[in-house]
């Protein structure tokens, strides 16, 4: 399960003008549990395959006879990129490196001689880098949000498709995986992909630099969704991509990557405070990017890598740029694998209607999430003539809309104001209705292509 290591409390009140080190109502750290990835059984029945396709390749004249000149090394680009129409600043945490400490268990060492790594009391030292999805991970995965792709052109030499991908735990499952050999001979594993993702090419077609392998699962032994990143010598032995005083090797890497990479991953405004479910379930992240005078809002930021005393400014401006709030706040905790903090806070009831804009700079960088504060009189509400229409009403299960596609974020409120079904991006006309917790009378709020909102009142019977 994701609980965050910490939790913070905060009466939300009146924010001044000038910035002031403010305490989050609620947040933390979070690192993903370890689980070996595949097992020594699995490896060696992977690794026979792909020494079996291998052969076989090279008698087809696919790949070079074994002494055959090669180019030099080839310069590894990062395996993981988001897909388009999503909008995160960054999409992972990295929570393992490859342990360079053979002795086990409980002796480990990445390459810049510390601890985030992991063994096994059975013998298995971590032989990869464990790139795992943040904030909201399964949710990532379920929409398809991060793509696995090829970190050198090469020829697939093995692939694994069709395995379960929302496993939990230690299980010896059979993971979804593509192998490619790159043009210098290594090659790369990319594992624990989403069922059904893995390219359609077969064993022995060429991949480009870039080009989409697969998207991010929890096939095989896994706590969650994460890429599994390994790297091969022409020999078979394990590479670290990373160089570092305990890995002197050169980096595999086309830019070298440091050992802490601290970023904000995304900044998300909530109508109430995010829940980390049980894995497997999807979290409830109660995200919003439309709200109304008066309602309450949650700011949200969520990090990699946070380290102790990096202090981020947020500040949260008016549609005319006016500064409404702004305040600091910094981890007290030495490092975070990845981080979450969010503030509560109370729209006053005559906020400007318009596009908001929450900004935090971290690290030399700004990251911004814009919301609407929508419309607050019945005179407002004529000014602009409705894009949209709802039918059936009164509807049962489900409701077509009417108006332009797609809409960027569509959302159902019950009578208490309560959000209760969220869709982001829909590019279809029909809003799923299934499993509301009563009929009766309900808000559909529309955010529109102008940024302002459109509300219909639907009724379920």
């Amino acid at each position: 399960m994701k609980y965050p290591y910490l939790f913070c409390c905060f009466v939300a009140g009146a924010l001044g003008a000038a910035a002031q080190d403010r305490a989050p109502a609620g947040g933390g750290g979070y690192q993903p549990p370890v689980a070996e990835c595949v097992s020594a059984a699995q490896r060696q029945q992977i690794e026979a395959e792909l020494a079996a396709n291998t052969a076989r390749l090279r008698q087809q004249g696919v790949l070079p006879a074994p002494g055959a000149a090669r180019p030099a090394v080839v310069p590894l680009s990062w395996p993981l990129r988001q897909a388009a129409g999503f909008d995160y600043a960054n999409l992972y945490g990295i929570s393992n490196f490859v342990d360079h400490n053979p002795a086990f268990p409980n002796a480990v060492q990445d390459f810049n001689c510390g601890t985030r790594t992991y063994d096994t009391s059975g013998g298995y030292n971590h032989a990869g880098t464990d790139i795992f999805l943040w904030p909201f991970s399964y949710n990532m995965m379920d929409r398809g949000q991060a793509e696995i792709v090829a970190a050198a052109p090469g020829v697939i030499v093995g692939r694994f498709d069709g395995n379960f991908d929302r496993n939990c735990a230690l299980s010896n499952a059979n993971w979804n995986a593509v192998y490619v050999q790159n043009a210098d001979g290594t090659v790369c594993w990319y594992g624990h992909m989403k069922s059904g993702s893995v390219t359609p090419k077969a064993v022995g077609a060429t991949v480009a630099l870039g080009e989409k392998l697969g998207t991010v699962g929890s096939s095989g032994s896994s706590t969650g969704p994460h890429l599994h990143f390994e790297l091969h010598s022409p020999g078979g032995a394990v590479l670290d991509p990373y160089s570092g005083p305990c890995s002197p090797a050169a980096s595999a890497w086309a830019t070298p990557r440091t050992y802490y990479e601290s970023g904000v991953n995304t900044l998300l405004t909530h109508s109430a405070a995010p829940v980390f479910n049980a894995c497997p379930n999807p979290d409830t992240p109660n995200e919003s990017s439309a709200f109304m005078a008066g309602n309450s809002l949650f700011f949200a930021a969520y990090y990699h890598d946070q380290l102790a005393a990096q202090q981020t400014q947020y500040t949260v401006f008016r549609p005319d740029n006016s500064v409404f709030a702004t305040w600091t706040h910094a981890s007290t905790a030495a490092h975070y694998a990845a981080s979450y903090w969010y503030w509560s806070y109370s729209l006053p009831g005559n906020a400007p209607t318009g596009v908001w804009r929450f900004q935090a700079q971290y690290q030399g960088t700004v990251t911004t999430r814009t919301f609407t504060v929508g419309v607050v009189n019945a005179a407002a509400a004529t000014a602009r003539p409705a894009l949209y229409a709802l039918y059936p009403n009164p509807a049962t299960d489900a409701v077509r809309l009417t108006g332009p596609l797609p809409v960027a974020r569509v959302q159902v409120l019950n009578p208490l104001g309560q959000v209760v079904r969220t869709a982001t991006h829909l590019a279809q006309p029909t809003l799923d209705l299934a499993g509301l917790p009563a009929r009766g009378l309900y808000l559909v709020r529309l955010l529109r292509a102008d940024g302002t909102v459109e509300q219909h009142k639907l009724l379920l019977e």
